[in-house]
């Protein structure tokens, strides 16, 4: 039965390292029409009619073409560039503004090809390269791959793409009814990660510390939510493609090199099909926990989580706890009268999760030439999001730290309390973290309609905890850096002034809170400010972008152990 191509959409945009794959219908003889995923493609044994894609490149002439903006034309061009010999299409840009924005990834090229001299193929031409070429409408094409999808190279930034698909009788060897070929706009290179530093804090005087580690927390944003309805006010759908954020959040990860990583909003397909891969390539271990319940995407069931992971290297695994505060509310709900007991888990079944993990450090610490075990206990959560639920927050925040005081009670060990509490500062449940009670009269005490929180003296912990930034505020004066940091953060709580930005939110949700009998934070990773964080779309800062690839932002903080 011939085949015709009825359509074919190609997204226009086409960015480095995001795959391309063209939606496509066809007719099956002169009346059925269905999806192109129900034909063969050109290769598939036994099968006469397929299928075919080629995919090309356009051969660019005429003026350069700003390697950022490859919509622009080049104005101006940087001379170390060419005197390193690096890469000649990065020199060039659309104005000078554009240079200087990106002058940190020039000089990165530039110590690179010092140290590593020329890339191969730097000053060769496309046409140099032997690849098959063919001339359309006058223009010159390379081709660049077959297949049903293509996923833009360092290669293609600045050119056009174009997908001719045709469907193919391999019986007579010829095409059934005109090919289609969409084209995309010139392929525009994958944005730099966001760069941040560490900023030291000065140690208190006196302070004797020992060994030393860092920590981070971060909330991914799992692919089932990231949602153009959610999201689209302030990122463009490829920046939200899964595609497209998986690379720039692992370069994101790998950049700052942290020994533990916290992770939340860890979709499970993708922990297994690609964090906990790529992660372990650059020497981490991983272990994980999923929420109670799977939603459905409007495709396929996804469900997402809490992953830590930490270099194999540096600490092993001593003991995991998994914390389901479905469980625990169940438990709680056996003491509510039978009438109110379905109203009860109605509001308190929220399928959060909570991951501990016990660690021992390989190269302990010595004090005193004592030689020592060194056990340090780390808690991984995402506590429930609802704004009008602040009493499940607590209620959730309090069951953890219950958990971890008995751990506590078995061995003298420091804890860091790491995650997105979906709590601002000054909450009830902030307040439980870092003050160990919440006041009589806190306002949020007044929402308690199952009675989960009353009495308000039964919610303390005698765990030392404090938060790794508010440690900034309490170091004496310091380095520039330091002061800046200080500028963005809450003069009041003092945390920083967001970790999330998503429409209609600016504040913070994310913590990393340490032991302060246990542990001393000795730097924090640098804060962004509101024009870090803009996106080139709009005028505003919003999270995520093409460039920032969650709504929240990441937190790291360097310790030392104490040793008395």
């Amino acid at each position: 039965m011939a085949l015709t191509i009825v359509q074919i959409k190609l997204s226009a945009e086409a960015i480095c390292g995001v795959t391309l794959e063209p939606y496509l219908q066809v007719r099956k003889g002169s009346s059925t029409t269905v999806s192109g995923d129900d034909i063969p493609v050109e290769g598939t044994p036994d099968s006469r009619y397929v299928i075919r894609f080629r995919w090309y490149r356009s051969v660019h002439r005429g003026g350069q073409i700003c390697w950022v903006h490859p919509d622009r034309e080049a104005t101006v061009q940087c001379i170390l560039c060419l005197r390193s010999r690096a890469e000649v299409r990065k020199s060039f840009h659309c104005n000078p503004e554009c240079l200087q924005q990106h002058w940190s990834t020039h000089r990165h090229l530039h110590e690179q090809r010092r140290l590593n001299g020329p890339p191969e193929n730097g000053y060769v031409s496309d046409l140099s390269r032997g690849s098959q070429t063919v001339t359309s409408g006058g223009e010159t094409w390379i081709e660049v791959g077959k297949g049903t999808a293509y996923t833009p190279t360092p290669e293609d930034v600045g050119s056009c793409l174009k997908c001719e698909v045709a469907a193919v009788d391999l019986q007579q060897n010829r095409e059934t009814g005109s090919s289609s070929s969409p084209l995309t706009a010139r392929v525009r290179p994958v944005p730099l990660c966001p760069q941040r530093t560490l900023v030291p804090i000065p140690p208190p005087r006196g302070s004797n510390p020992a060994g030393k580690f860092t920590a981070l927390t971060y909330n991914l944003l799992a692919d089932l939510y990231a949602s153009v309805d959610a999201h689209g006010h302030c990122c463009q759908q490829w920046a939200l493609a899964w595609q497209y954020r998986k690379q720039n959040l692992l370069k994101e990860l790998l950049s700052y090199k942290a020994d533990i990583l916290c992770l939340q909003e860890v979709q499970s397909n993708h922990f297994d099909n690609f964090l906990s891969p790529e992660l372990q390539k650059a020497g981490y271990t991983a272990i994980y926990k999923r929420k109670t319940t799977e939603l459905y995407t409007g495709t396929s069931y996804a469900i997402d989580g809490c992953a830590t992971f930490f270099k194999r290297d540096k600490f092993a695994l001593v003991k995991k706890y998994e914390v389901e505060f479905n469980k625990a509310a169940l438990s709680l709900s056996d003491s509510i009268p039978g009438e109110q007991r379905k109203a009860a888990l109605n509001r308190l079944l929220k399928d959060n999760v909570a991951l501990i993990a016990v660690l021992e450090a390989l190269d302990p610490p010595q004090s005193e030439g004592a030689n020592r075990r060194q056990l340090i206990c780390i808690a991984n959560t995402h506590i429930h999001a609802n704004p009008e639920l602040n009493d499940v927050k607590l209620w959730q925040v309090h069951t953890l730290l219950k958990g971890l005081e008995k751990i506590a009670a078995s061995a003298d060990i420091p804890m860091l309390v790491a995650g997105d509490f979906n709590s601002v500062p000054g909450s009830a449940a902030h307040s439980l973290l870092v003050n160990r009670i919440v006041e009589n009269n806190h306002p949020e005490l007044q929402n308690d309609p199952l009675g989960i929180l009353r009495p308000a003296s039964k919610l303390q912990h005698n765990l030392h905890l404090a938060s790794a930034y508010a440690a900034v505020y309490d170091a004496r004066d310091g380095s520039a850096a330091q002061q800046k940091q200080k500028r963005r953060m809450d003069p009041k709580y003092h945390e920083p002034k967001f970790t999330n930005m998503g429409q209609g939110f600016q504040g913070t949700l994310d913590y990393v809170l340490y032991t302060t009998n246990s542990l001393l934070p000795t730097a924090t990773l640098e804060l962004p400010d509101e024009a870090d964080i803009k996106s080139s779309r709009t005028t505003r800062a919003g999270l995520p972008n093409e460039t920032w690839s969650s709504d929240h932002i990441a937190l790291l903080a360097e310790f030392q152990y104490k040793h008395n």
